[in-house]
């Protein structure tokens, strides 16, 4: 792709900058914009763009309006370069981060490409000046969308091309929840000389159908060659555990389908934001532009030591007392969205409620003048266990001394009914004063509490989730066990037991494949035979076969021997340096840089 763009101008520049009238919003054309700056260079877009009488703006700009003359020379060059083709199909372009500008408030609404349809119709002045649409929903799937130009509109709106483009883009709204394009059959055009253009329009949907023909599959794949038997008990037998089979594959499959749209929607929703906040000047604030910054009139900014998929974490001081501490704060659009709002709330009455010395100690919870979270915790040292493997797996004493510590940090949560869900080494913290903190509640739920999410919708990471999980089925602190085996087996072999290239098969995978014990799968590291089987035990895909509780894995644990790992960073290298108590009788070094981590 090209370089991401530096200019934030205006949401609505003056008219005479962008061509004309303002008429159509210029995300017509930014899909095939895209398309031609990535095969032709950004010079070359923006010389189009000038020979048909458009500000090269627009390329930065799709919320910006321009004149459907404009509009039609544009896809006319675009489409001479491209071809019609690529004007008729803008498949992923749609979904493109610098498209989405205009789609912010539609993508906040909806929760299925029914809602994105039923917002196109009803809010047609978010994209056209000149015309009207109307919805006419047919049945699950499919609905026909009628385009009619306004009375005493100007401009000829009779141009093939503009059909085309308004195809695409109807045509593409199942992208944004990673499914195929939907199929569409225009009926009628105003390129043919007719009063509307009509759009039949259809989408793959999971239907309830699939279910009984998952369960009628079972008994006919079952009970067929048992009938040749000629027995009716044997049939009727292998008839019922066919449709069972059948069935619960079927619903299986189709929850893990729902999981995986929800999520691709939730990532081309943050991106929606994101590209909003960025086209009104609120995007992401620069590297260091925090730095001297007084919060709340207490913490003073320091400097950046770590950022995430939603924040970032800063290295402070209290302003009175001089102590260090950390800030973590929400950047972009998740500061402005309300869910991920939420979850760092939620982290931090979690953390306050669980005092507990394995657990990273949350001090204040304040927000900034324009309304973004901050959470202060306590500035550790160190480095997090997921730094740490990359040097290969922990010595077996070391590990056994990581997870009796984890145990109890567990232990802690689910007896205040907390329940973690995304436990992985990197939200395990190694200090270097040899103490371990289990961080990042910010996906924990209380086991009696509504969640944050919708029912069936799942959060964690799918390398380290459980088999209820990977369903969305009710979870309990045994989930966190066999999340907590997955971190153990990892720990031990420098391995995840359940691999896959894509997160629908590791998903299936935890729901039935049964892992390799460790010391089959590395013999050399001569784990001992009960670590293995404990690790083994917290894999059972059944919660009830696992232990009962972080404390009876912890009394376990603690029947084999362990050490204090001591844990340093090398100033020179940056390399991790790892060693136990009774290797060195030196003291903990100091590091150069305190390290801390931000789910």
């Amino acid at each position: 792709m090209g370089s991401s763009r530096q200019s934030r101008p205006d949401s609505q520049p003056h008219p005479s900058i962008v061509g004309g009238r303002e008429e159509l919003r210029a995300s017509i054309l930014k899909p095939y914009l895209l398309r031609f700056r990535d095969e032709r260079g950004e010079s070359t877009a923006r010389a189009l763009l000038s020979t048909v009488g458009l500000s090269s703006l627009i390329l930065d700009n799709e919320t910006a309006w321009i004149s459907v003359g404009a509009a039609r020379r544009a896809l006319g060059a675009l489409a001479t370069a491209l071809g019609r083709d690529a004007i008729a199909h803008c498949s992923s372009w749609m979904t493109h981060p610098e498209t989405l500008g205009g789609y912010v408030q539609m993508l906040r609404v909806a929760s299925e490409p029914m809602d994105v349809y039923r917002y196109l119709t009803a809010h047609a002045g978010e994209s056209t000046r000149v015309g009207t649409f109307e919805l006419r929903e047919m049945g699950k799937g499919k609905v026909e969308i009628a385009y009619m130009p306004q009375p005493g509109a100007i401009d000829d709106q009779q141009d093939q091309l503009l059909c085309l483009a308004r195809s695409a883009e109807l045509e593409g709204v199942p992208l944004f929840w990673g499914l195929p394009p939907a199929t569409i059959e225009h009926t009628e055009c105003l390129s043919q000389g007719r009063e509307v253009c009509r759009y039949v329009i259809r989408w793959e949907e999971h239907s309830k159908h699939q279910l009984w023909l998952g369960i009628s599959g079972g008994v006919v794949a079952t009970a067929a060659p048992v009938a040749l038997s000629g027995s009716f008990m044997a049939t009727g037998i292998g008839a019922i555990v066919g449709g069972v089979f059948g069935g619960t594959i079927s619903f299986l499959s189709g929850r893990i389908t729902s999981e995986r749209r929800a999520r691709a929607f939730e990532k081309n929703r943050i991106a929606a934001l994101e590209r909003g906040l960025e086209l009104r000047g609120l995007g992401m604030l620069p590297e260091g532009d925090l730095g001297g910054t007084v919060l709340g009139g207490k913490y003073r900014i320091l400097h950046r030591i770590g950022s995430g998929g939603i924040g970032a974490v800063y290295s402070a001081e209290h302003v009175s007392l001089g102590h260090r501490i950390a800030v973590k704060l929400l950047r972009g659009a998740a500061a402005a969205d309300a869910s991920e709002t939420a979850r760092l709330r939620r982290e931090a009455q979690v953390q306050v409620s669980i005092e507990h010395p394995n657990v990273i100690r949350t001090l204040d919870l304040d927000q900034t003048p324009d309304g973004s979270i901050y959470v202060v915790m306590e500035l550790l040292h160190g480095i997090s266990l997921a730094e740490r493997l990359r040097e290969g797996p922990v010595p077996t004493p070391q590990a056994v001394y990581i997870f009796i510590r984890m145990c109890r940090a567990l232990d802690a949560a689910h007896r205040m009914g907390v329940i973690h869900r995304d436990l992985k080494p990197g939200n395990v913290f190694l200090c270097f004063d040899g103490s371990v903190k289990v961080l990042d509640f910010g996906m924990s739920k209380f086991a009696q509490a509504e969640s944050l999410t919708q029912e069936g919708y799942t959060l964690g990471t799918p390398e380290y989730m459980s088999p209820e999980q990977c369903i969305g089925a009710p979870l309990d602190p045994r989930s966190d066990l066999y999340t907590f085996g997955v971190l153990m087996y990892e720990t031990l072999t420098g391995d995840i037991p359940i691999q896959s290239r894509n997160r629908r098969d590791l998903l299936e995978l935890h729901q039935r494949a049964v892992p390799v014990s460790m010391r089959e799968r590395k013999p050399e590291l001569q784990i001992p035979e009960e670590l293995d089987r404990i690790v083994l035990s917290c894999l059972a895909k059944r919660a009830g076969q696992r232990p009962t509780n972080a404390r009876e894995l912890e009394s376990r644990l603690a029947q084999i021997p362990s050490e204090r790992p001591i844990v340093s960073v090398s100033p020179r290298t940056g390399r991790v340096n790892s060693m136990t108590q009774s290797d060195s009788s030196a003291g903990i070094p100091t590091p150069s840089v305190p390290k801390q981590h931000i789910g």
